[in-house]
């Protein structure tokens, strides 16, 4: 990790404008793949700005939404894929978990059965029990 904070400096320190926080969090998305806070935490102090900043910037672009945490998931609640208690049981685990779980109408694989998307990957599951525990795999 000691040489993605020296690339980062690097990086950084070429930017024409210091202050471009986008343009720094999307360095970190492509290199690590997601923002960590320990390095959010570092960038604020590096670029001599708020962290609550950084926030804002990152809820306003959906690349840096989906990249907020290591594992970003999205749940098919649409005709073909919802089951009975899905809402109560997405309830429950969102209290639980530490990564977002976003519910979405359709995710295109209305012929597999109940779908889900964890980051770039789809997985079917047949019960609400096999869903949590592809969900508490990821914790």
């Amino acid at each position: 990790m000691k040489k993605f904070y020296q690339e980062l400096d690097n990086y950084i320190e070429n930017l024409e404008d210091k202050k471009n926080d986008y343009k720094v969090l999307s360095f970190i998305v492509d290199e690590l793949g997601y923002l960590p806070d320990e390095t959010l935490n570092y960038i604020a102090k590096k670029m001599d700005i708020f962290p609550f900043s950084l926030e804002s910037t990152i809820k306003f672009y959906p690349k840096l939404q989906k990249a907020r945490t290591k594992n970003y998931v999205q749940i098919c609640i649409g005709r073909n894929c919802i089951q009975s208690g899905l809402k109560e049981k997405l309830a429950k685990l969102k209290a639980e978990v530490d990564f977002p779980i976003e519910e979405r109408h359709c995710l295109g694989r209305c012929g597999k059965g109940s779908v889900l998307k964890i980051n770039e990957e789809y997985y079917s599951y047949k019960t609400l029990e096999e869903l949590e525990k592809l969900l508490s795999n990821l914790k």
